[in-house]
């Protein structure tokens, strides 16, 4: 049965890939997490109509550039890069100055506007004699030089700039290298500005001077992009509300039994549990098994039957029960990171940074590895009160590491198996790595007693040789944390090694302690330093063709080396996210007060937050270690940590302590989250998950939480029929 399905699938999949191969550049890839980035080239290639729709969007006037310092100094102290070629890039959707073209003095003659754009016309005075060259600098391209945007700038032309408005810009004219003027721009989509560049002569005491100056004036106000995005916060919020009420008013029980009674059913027990997918049972030939009953892992909940278990091969349905707002925090994340993967509306808030700094973007995939470590207690915990061996847990840790890393290198060949130039690592890479080296850990250093809180009644090893009352009472209050000094030295080693490679290792031409993109940073002087060392160790065990070819710095940079945002040497801080969510686990595991696990959780939130900003010295995106994903700084694991503690700390209050929230509909894809993972990115262009629409930020926002409420739908369904994918 379930190869036939399988076959089935199969053969639906190429149907839909011929008959709805689509063009979605901007929602599908651009604005993703790094593995799920499609490469435009073998899109192409695989959808030939969409060619024809690529085509339409691209520009009349195209060009790369290249970067040539000046020798001579600048007197406004930030450099200027020279070049015959415009500041051009190849997509609309990837460029910073999309159109530069030159024409006779016509405000009105111009090519339509586009979503993120705005148009910007610069028109010379007819007393300024001579040609004047244009350049522009991009202000969130920290330490960058000037870009050459002409050079040929006259009175009796106007200069015509497509911008995108994503990023605010700095632009200087300047006349025969010695009178120039700049003008910062903060320009909105749609919106049409004039640069009027005039003679401004000043008068001294000794001499009169003749210099230029820019005016900048609107001919039309921009867009306000945010309204889509506010109404369909209020409508979400007004949604949620009302499954809150209706929640509280049991509105979905008084319409089952309605139901039941219009057409005389027996009212069936429907199990609203949330199963823990970290243990997974063994499918015996008898039918007792099936009703076994369900081991808690949390002292306060009740034991319960459940039906019946529909067995489907591998798939497997696990019987342990626990808190429901572990499986609605990982659900949001799923959900974020739908939404994110789906384009996000077009906003800038929901795409990754250039390089340094943090977005909405930036902090799902931290979610997900700080639930990690959090899953991993209750599952070990099982274990070893099942006296389960340890080498038969390493075997399986083994095991589910390298299903994780299959899958994720699998998914890196979805549009083309090209083993010579295949992507190596990814998401689900980084998450098998992080997963094996954590879960080894703790079943190394695992101890029978390491769960129990030590009491005068109960003493345990670590109390025996304590001999002050004060002291015994120190180690009870903080035995989540002194109970496992091994794991703890351990973490902490590794995080002590990424720091002392990092910022004590050079190599080739590059110093120690570089974190920046490369390209223009610092004025195009470690052009080919992307990444620091992490890029480096990559681009050696890996070499370039293995490596991602798309990375976040290359609109805003021109950094023009590959470069893996989950590479293999950023493990090391990823691994101790995790271990800051065993920490988390540990404290739902040992402490069963409700104001227990909320003072403690509350307090490592603030902790971990106050520790990420202190390194990056209160400014997020610079000092000694600012907040970096593609390198996952240790400053970016602390401070999504502290977010992550706050954030499941109030799922818990409003879950499992108040009882005012059910979970729904995030413990949904939270139950199955591999599975959905894995399906949203494989049918993300085929329809109805997604498909072609006007080119708008409220067009492309409702296809994104369209997506996002499509595999809600999906992950209900598998949660009703009870299937569940576990590795």
């Amino acid at each position: 049965m379930f190869a036939r399905i399988f076959l089935i699938s199969i053969v639906q999949l190429y149907i839909f890939r011929t008959s709805f191969c689509l063009y979605y550049g901007h929602e599908v890839g651009h604005t993703s997490m790094e593995s799920t980035h499609y490469d435009r080239r073998i899109l192409q290639q695989q959808c030939p109509i969409n060619n024809q729709l690529k085509e339409s969007h691209q520009t009349t006037y195209l060009a790369n550039f290249k970067s040539f310092p000046l020798t001579s100094p600048i007197n406004n102290g930030s450099g200027l890069i020279s070049s015959r070629k415009q500041f051009i890039v190849s997509y609309e959707e990837d460029t910073l100055v999309t159109r530069a073209s030159s024409d006779t003095i016509d405000i009105n003659n111009r090519s339509p506007l586009s979503m993120d754009q705005a148009a910007l016309d610069i028109i010379v005075d007819k007393q300024i004699i001579g040609n004047l060259s244009v350049y522009v600098q991009v202000l969130e391209c920290t330490n960058c030089p000037y870009k050459i945007v002409t050079e040929d700038l006259s009175s009796n032309k106007i200069f015509n700039l497509t911008i995108n408005t994503k990023y605010n810009y700095r632009i200087r004219i300047e006349l025969h290298n010695t009178s120039f003027c700049v003008q910062t721009l903060a320009l909105y989509e749609y919106g049409q500005s004039v640069l009027n560049v005039q003679m401004s002569s000043t008068t001294t005491n000794s001499s009169s001077t003749s210099d230029i100056k820019c005016t900048l004036t609107a001919r039309r106000s921009g867009n306000h992009i945010y309204v889509p995005l506010i109404v369909g916060g209020i409508i979400l919020l007004i949604l949620f509300i009302v499954c809150l009420f209706a929640q509280r008013m049991k509105l979905r029980e008084r319409l089952i039994n309605l139901q039941n009674r219009c057409l005389k059913r027996i009212p069936q027990q429907e199990s609203t549990l949330s199963y823990d997918l970290q243990t997974r049972t063994t499918p015996t030939a008898t039918a007792t098994t099936a009703t076994d009953t369900i081991i808690a892992t949390d002292a306060n909940l009740a034991i319960t039957k459940i039906p019946p278990i529909h067995k489907i091969s591998n798939v497997v349905v696990p019987r342990s029960k626990r808190l429901l707002s572990l499986d609605a925090f990982r659900g949001f994340a799923m959900i974020a990171m739908i939404f994110v993967n789906y384009g996000g509306g077009g906003y800038a808030q929901f795409e990754h940074v250039p390089w340094h700094g943090i977005t909405f973007a930036d902090i799902v995939f931290p979610f997900f590895v700080w639930m990690l470590g959090t899953s991993l207690v209750f599952s070990l915990k099982n274990s070893i009160d099942k006296s389960v061996p340890k080498r038969t847990l390493l075997k399986k840790i083994a095991i589910r590491t390298i299903k994780l890393f299959l899958i994720g290198f699998i998914l890196n060949t979805r549009f083309k198996v090209d083993l010579a130039i295949v992507r190596i690592l990814g998401v689900l890479q980084r998450f098998a790595i992080v997963y094996g080296v954590i879960a080894t850990i703790e079943v190394l250093c695992s101890r029978p007693e390491q769960y129990i809180i030590p009491t005068r009644e109960q003493p345990s090893m670590s109390t025996v040789a304590v001999k002050s009352g004060r002291l015994q009472r120190i180690l009870t209050l903080f035995c989540d944390i002194t109970n496992f000094p091994v794991q703890w030295l351990i973490n902490i080693a590794l995080a002590a090694i990424w720091v002392l490679v990092v910022y004590l290792v050079p190599y080739e031409n590059c110093p120690a302690g570089y974190l920046g993109p490369g390209g223009l940073d610092e004025n195009g002087k470690y052009e080919n330093c992307t990444g620091g060392i992490t890029g480096y160790i990559d681009r050696v065990i890996f070499t370039d063709k293995h490596l991602y070819q798309y990375p976040t710095c290359q609109a805003v940079y021109g950094c023009n080396i590959a470069f893996d945002p989950e590479n293999l040497f950023g493990a090391m801080p990823t691994i101790f996210l995790a271990y800051l969510g065993v920490q988390a686990g540990r404290i739902l595991v040992m402490y069963q007060n409700h104001a227990d696990r909320l003072a403690r959780l509350f307090t490592w939130s603030i902790l971990s937050t106050i520790i990420g900003v202190g390194l990056t010295a209160g400014t997020l995106d610079s000092g000694p270690m600012p907040l970096n994903k593609n390198i996952w700084t240790l400053s970016f694991s602390f401070f999504t940590a502290g977010l992550a503690f706050a954030g499941f700390a109030l799922m818990y209050v409003f879950i499992d302590l108040l009882n005012w929230w059910n979970a729904t509909p995030f413990q949904y894809p939270g139950a199955n989250s591999i599975l959905i993972y894995v399906t949203h990115l494989v049918f993300a262009t085929y329809f109805p998950v997604q498909w072609v629409v006007v080119n708008t930020h409220a067009a492309h926002l409702a296809m994104a939480l369209w997506g996002c409420i499509f595999w809600i739908i999906i992950a209900y369904i598998l949660f009703k029929k009870r299937i569940f994918l576990v590795l």
